[in-house]
């Protein structure tokens, strides 16, 4: 009788002790995530219209070289005050040197091409970029600021707006 008391007891001590690992790297996730721990697993693009008029169509893609992109969805006439966002899986990251573009059209067909996310690691967990478009000036451009977690660190808030055009 004694024997399944103290097998029971060790038992018991063996879990908890995983109980209580599993609680700290769930602690250590969460501190590591901050305020984008909110976000679903995967890639989250969220989009804030700030600005006082609607946006042209915002094509998000991946790529490693700058001329290969793979898309990962757009996001067709936001207006003024709304919001929305865009969740992907993380599985297309698949090398540790991949980068998140933002991509939109100004008035003069111009084609407007930025960096939102580096991605150090293959396949984060989870990594979440929160752009607010601030304002659209009288040729088109964006002026937005932005802030995330790219699936090690956080990052921003930065401000983005300039007028370099690609044609």
């Amino acid at each position: 009788m004694k024997k399944r008391y103290i097998a029971l007891l060790i038992a018991l001590a063996i879990v908890m002790n995983v109980i209580v690992l599993y609680l700290f790297f769930l602690f250590l996730e969460m501190k590591n995530q901050g305020e984008y721990w909110k976000y679903d697993k995967g890639v989250t693009i969220e989009v804030n219209n700030l600005s006082n008029q609607s946006l042209p169509n915002l094509i998000f893609s991946y790529s490693v070289n700058k001329t290969d992109y793979k898309e990962v969805g757009t996001i067709k006439s936001l207006n003024a005050g709304e919001s929305t966002q865009i969740t992907g899986s993380s599985e297309e990251i698949n090398t540790g040197d991949l980068s998140l573009y933002l991509q939109y059209y100004i008035n003069n067909g111009g084609k407007k091409l930025d960096s939102i996310v580096y991605f150090n690691i293959m396949k984060p967990r989870k990594a979440v970029a929160v752009i607010d478009i601030i304002e659209v000036d009288a040729n088109g451009f964006l002026k937005y600021e932005m802030k995330g977690f790219d699936g090690l660190w956080e990052f921003g808030p930065e401000e983005i707006g300039s007028s370099e055009v690609k044609y």
